[in-house]
C-alpha cells in the first residue's frame, strides 16, 4: 500500500513534494485557502489539522509551525528541503544566516561553474522541483539557500554548511531569537565526521563536523561593494576551499560574479541624483552595511512592518551619519528617527510620495538609498513589488 502523506501548503514546494511522491504515495493536501485546482488523486482539507492517521506532513516555509494543529505526537513534521539533503547531502553546501545567504550561495554556484564543476543553486534562491533530484545524475553538486523556515524543520545536514550571520528577524514566526537561533543551527546540526561547518558568527557549537571559521583578513576583487560583501567573500571562499576548489580558481570566479538584484543595486542617474535599490533589507544591520558601502547617503528612504525588532541602537547610528533627509514609512520608520534632529523628516505611505520628496530633497549629485531596515508587507506585496514601484516612479517623475 502507498504510504500515506499530507502537504500542509501548496506553494512552490508543496507543489515539489506533490510531483517527488505523487506516484508513490496517497497524497493530502491541507491549506487554510481553498485551491483553484487539486491534482487528480490528491484529497484536499481545508484548514491545518492533522489527524493522526498521517505519520508525516510536509510544511510548506511560509506556514509557521505554531498554526499546524497535529492530533497526534508521532506525526511528523518534514520540508522538501529535507528530502533533497536526505539524497544529495553527501555533494551539497548549504548557506543560512539572516542576510547574504542568496548573494554566497549564488556566488559559490557561480564560482563552481566556472571551475568546471556542474552544481545547481537549490532552495530559497534556486529552484524546489522534483524534476532536478528524480534526474540526479550523482555528479553534480547542489549549492542550497537555505531560510530560518526551511532549516527549522532538517533531519539532515549539507556535508559543508556555512552560517554567515546572525540579527534578529523573522521573530514573529520562530517565537523567539532563541527559537530562530536554534532553526540556523540545524544547517549543521545534523554533519558527520568529515563534513564541514563553515561559522561567520561567534555562536558556539559542538557539532560532528569540523568548524572552519572564515579569515576575515582576507581581501577579494569583486563587483560586490561595501565591506559586508568582503565578509561574504570570505565565508565562501573558506566553504569552497573546503570543498576542494583552489585559490586560484575562486578569486577568478569572484571577479567575475555579478550582484544580484534588490541589493544595493544602481537604479542609475536621474536628474542628476544617483538611486540604489536594496529592497531586500530587511534588518538594519543591512541597511547599516549599504550606507557604509556606499559612504555618501543623502537621502535614505526607510520603514515598513513592525516585527517587534528594537530599533533604538539603529536610531542611534543614523544620527551619527551625514544623512541629510529621511523618508519614512509606517509603521517603523517613524522609530528609526527617534532621536535624530536637525535633518529633514518626511512621513510618507505610498512610494510615490517617497521618490517625489527624494527628488526634492536631494541635491544634484547626491545619493538616495532605499533600504527600509525592515519587510514591507505592510505596504507592498513584496520586495519586488516594492522595487518595481520605486523604480517605475524615478523613471516616470525624472520624464515628467
Amino acid at each position: 500500500m502507498n504510504q500515506k502523506i499530507a502537504i500542509a501548503g501548496f506553494g512552490i514546494e508543496g507543489h515539489a513534494v506533490y510531483e517527488y511522491f505523487k506516484d508513490s504515495a496517497d497524497i493530502h493536501i491541507f491549506d487554510e485557502h481553498s485551491l483553484d485546482a487539486v491534482p487528480d488523486g490528491v484529497t484536499f482539507h481545508q484548514g491545518l489539522v492533522i489527524s493522526g492517521e498521517f505519520p508525516v506532513v510536509y510544511k510548506s516555509p511560509g506556514i509557521p509551525t505554531s498554526k499546524l494543529v497535529l492530533e497526534s505526537p508521532d506525526t511528523r513534521i518534514a520540508t522538501f528541503m529535507d528530502v533533497a539533503l536526505e539524497k544529495v547531502r553527501d555533494r551539497a553546501i548549504g548557506v543560512t544566516g539572516t542576510k547574504g545567504k542568496s548573494t554566497i550561495s549564488a556566488l559559490m554556484q557561480h564560482t563552481l561553474e566556472g571551475a568546471g564543476r556542474d552544481s545547481v543553486l537549490f532552495g530559497n534562491i534556486g529552484i524546489a522541483d522534483a524534476e532536478t533530484l528524480r534526474k540526479d545524475d550523482g555528479k553534480k553538486t547542489y549549492v542550497f539557500e537555505l531560510s530560518s523556515y526551511q532549516c527549522e524543520h532538517l533531519r539532515h545536514s549539507p556535508h559543508i554548511a556555512v552560517f554567515n550571520n546572525f540579527f534578529p528577524e523573522h521573530l514573529s514566526h520562530h517565537g523567539s531569537l532563541d527559537k530562530y537561533r536554534e532553526a540556523k543551527l540545524n544547517i549543521a546540526r545534523f554533519q558527520n565526521t568529515g563534513d564541514y561547518f563553515v561559522n561567520g558568527t561567534d555562536i558556539a557549537t559542538n557539532f560532528a563536523g569540523t568548524m572552519i571559521s572564515p579569515d576575515l583578513s582576507l581581501t577579494f576583487e569583486t563587483k560586490l561593494m561595501g565591506e559586508h560583501n568582503q565578509h561574504n567573500c570570505a565565508v565562501a571562499y573558506a566553504a569552497l576551499i573546503a570543498y576542494g576548489l583552489t585559490d586560484q580558481e575562486i578569486r577568478t570566479g569572484f571577479q567575475t560574479f555579478e550582484p544580484l538584484p534588490y541589493r544595493l543595486e544602481s537604479v542609475g542617474l536621474h536628474k542628476g541624483i544617483n538611486f540604489y535599490d536594496d529592497s531586500l533589507a530587511t534588518v538594519p544591520e543591512a541597511t547599516m552595511a549599504s550606507i557604509e558601502a556606499l559612504g555618501r547617503v543623502d537621502t535614505l528612504i526607510l520603514g515598513g512592518e513592525n516585527r517587534g525588532i528594537s530599533f533604538e541602537p539603529f536610531a542611534r547610528y543614523l544620527a551619527t551619519t551625514g544623512i541629510k533627509t529621511f523618508i519614512v514609512f509606517p509603521d517603523t520608520g517613524p522609530l528609526m528617527v527617534t532621536g535624530v534632529s536637525d535633518r529633514t523628516i518626511v512621513p510618507v505611505t505610498i512610494m510615490e510620495q517617497a521618490v517625489r520628496a527624494a527628488y526634492e530633497n536631494t541635491p544634484e549629485g547626491g545619493t538616495v538609498l532605499l533600504s527600509n531596515a525592515s519587510p514591507s508587507f505592510n505596504l507592498f506585496k513584496d520586495y519586488k513589488d516594492k522595487s518595481a514601484q520605486y523604480r517605475r516612479w524615478i523613471t516616470e517623475i525624472a520624464d515628467a
